[in-house]
């Protein structure tokens, strides 16, 4: 498949499952995210493998929607499959141990896995929902610069990003 069947087609699944969702922290359409997930995979870490923009913008859609894994599978192919797999937390546990489970995990994983999750956090970073407590706004930087100093080696440039956006939303 060409690379740009490959990314629209993976644009036409998120935009199909992620379509009712809203970001937390300003109501926009999630979609957005997913795709300034791929944006600054490509654009900051400099990115050009379309299997892993692929799975950058699908990265949520297992845990958060309903599609099948045979439908990822069918529509983008076995390894962004499998990179999105990678990327998905077992939503059966409660909070705590999806990040306890992320902590152990996440070292083992691919460079891949670990640049899109640190692109992830790069969006998140600037998405803090303003209605959270200052107490959960400090323990979600906190699980946020645990995660980012594990993919740190994947991309300098993309950690450094994430420390750009965190040091503004904190001088917010």
């Amino acid at each position: 498949m060409s690379s740009n069947k490959l990314l629209i087609k993976s644009l036409a699944l998120a935009s199909k499952y992620h379509e009712q969702q809203k970001r937390k922290s300003d109501g926009s359409p999630y979609i957005n995210h997913l795709i300034e997930v791929a944006v600054l995979l490509a654009d900051i870490a400099g990115v050009d493998d379309d299997e892993e923009l692929c799975a950058a913008i699908l990265h949520d859609i297992l845990e958060d929607t309903d599609v099948t894994t045979e439908e990822v599978y069918k529509t983008c192919g076995h390894r962004v499959l499998e990179l999105v797999e990678a990327l998905s937390d077992d939503k059966s546990l409660c909070l705590a141990e999806r990040r306890e489970e992320t902590l152990k995990a996440l070292p083992k994983k691919p460079n891949s896995v670990k640049r899109i999750k640190l692109a992830d956090l790069c969006s998140n970073a600037s998405a803090i929902p303003s209605g959270w407590t200052l107490n959960r706004q400090t323990e979600y930087l906190l699980w946020l610069d645990q995660v980012a100093g594990i993919c740190k080696a994947s991309s300098l440039s993309l950690h450094d990003e994430y420390l750009r956006r965190r040091a503004n939303y904190i001088a917010k």
